[in-house]
C-alpha cells in the first residue's frame, strides 16, 4: 500500500460479492492503505443491519472504511428486507460514515421498483446512486440486452474506476460487466498472486485499448473494425458497459482492436489527451522513455 500510495493511488474500494464476509482481508487491506494516506470504500447488501446497535457494533468492525455503498433492488429484498438498508444507512450517518444508496433496477422501471425508490428516497434523499440490471452472473436469466440503433445508445466515455483484483488475483480492466467476460484478452492485466501490485497498475494506465475508451469512448474501435471489415456487426447498446461487452468480449476482436490502440501515432495523441483531459503523466511518461532509449540505441526500432 505503501508503494502504490508513492505512485499516486488514492482510494481503495472493495466489492464482492459480499465482502464484509471477508473481515480479515478488508481490515487489513484498509488499514495498511489508511496508513499510507488513503481513502477506503466497500459495497456491501447490509445484512447484518439487523437492530441499530447491532449495526454501529458492525460498523465499529471496520475503523478504516470510511465511504458506504449500501446496494439493493427488488431481487435483495426476499433476503435483506428495506427496513434493514435504512438502519444501516442511518447507522453509518450515526457514526459519521459516509453513505450512499445504490439501487439496481430494470431500464423500464416497474411498479415494485417505484416503491422502493420513493421508501429509498424518503430516509437517504438525494444520497442515491441507480445502475441498470445487466446480463451478468445471476442476471444472465434475466436480461436479455438486444442491439439498438444510434440514436438510443449511450455515447458517453467509459468511465472505469481503475484496475480490480479479482478474488483469484485476476486483474481486470474495470469492476463493469466486462470484467465477468473471457480472461483471454489483453485488457486483462497479471495477476496479483505473482507479481507487484504497482507494476499491474503501471501497465493499466499505459494500455492504450482501455485508455482510448476511457477518453473517447468508442467512436475510434468503430471506425477500426469499419476499417477492418465489421460493417454490420450490431454493437449498439443503450448502455455505455454493455456496448463494451459487446464489442470487446470476443477475444480475437480485442486483439486486433489492440493492435490499433499500440500504433506510435495513436498512443502519442492519446499521452497528449491523457494529460489534458485527466491530468494522467502516465502515457507520456512511457513514450519519453521509449524515445530515449530508441535515441540511445537501446532499441533500433520505435513504434514497430
Amino acid at each position: 500500500m505503501t508503494d502504490l500510495g508513492a505512485i499516486d493511488v488514492r482510494f481503495v474500494d472493495f466489492t464482492g460479492g459480499e465482502p464484509t464476509l471477508a473481515p480479515a482481508f478488508v481490515n487489513t487491506v484498509s488499514a495498511a492503505a489508511a496508513r499510507a494516506g488513503m481513502t477506503c470504500g466497500i459495497v456491501t447488501a447490509a445484512h447484518w443491519a439487523r437492530t441499530q446497535q447491532g449495526a454501529l457494533e458492525f460498523i465499529d468492525k471496520f475503523p478504516h472504511i470510511q465511504n458506504w455503498d449500501i446496494s439493493t433492488d427488488i431481487y435483495h429484498l426476499p433476503f435483506v428486507p428495506v427496513e434493514n438498508v435504512e438502519i444501516a444507512f442511518r447507522a453509518l450517518r450515526t457514526r459519521g460514515r459516509s453513505a450512499t444508496m445504490r439501487i439496481a433496477h430494470h431500464d423500464d422501471i416497474g411498479f415494485e421498483e417505484a416503491k422502493l425508490i420513493d421508501y429509498v428516497h424518503n430516509f437517504a434523499g438525494r444520497s442515491i446512486g441507480f445502475q441498470p440490471i445487466g446480463p451478468v452472473g445471476r442476471g444472465k436469466d434475466l436480461i436479455t440486452l438486444a442491439a439498438v440503433g444510434e440514436s438510443e445508445r449511450d455515447p458517453s466515455a467509459c468511465a472505469s474506476t481503475g484496475l480490480l483484483i479479482q478474488n483469484d488475483g485476476a486483474g481486470a480492466p474495470c469492476c463493469a460487466p466486462l470484467s465477468h467476460e473471457t480472461r483471454d484478452s489483453p485488457l486483462f492485466i497479471g495477476n496479483a498472486f505473482t507479481q507487484d501490485l504497482c507494476d499491474m497498475l503501471a501497465r493499466w494506465r499505459v494500455q492504450p485499448l482501455i485508455q482510448t475508451i476511457r477518453i473517447w469512448g468508442f467512436r475510434p474501435l468503430e471506425q477500426w473494425l469499419t476499417g477492418a471489415g465489421f460493417v454490420d456487426t450490431p454493437f449498439y447498446r443503450r448502455q455505455t458497459c454493455d456496448e463494451c461487452v459487446a464489442m470487446l468480449a470476443d477475444p480475437a476482436r480485442v486483439r486486433l482492436l489492440d493492435d490499433f490502440a499500440n500504433r506510435l501515432e495513436h498512443r502519442i495523441d492519446l499521452a497528449v489527451a491523457l494529460m489534458r483531459d485527466f491530468k494522467e503523466p502516465w502515457m507520456e511518461m512511457k513514450l519519453k522513455e521509449e524515445a530515449r532509449r530508441y535515441l540511445s540505441g537501446e532499441i533500433s526500432v520505435w513504434g514497430d
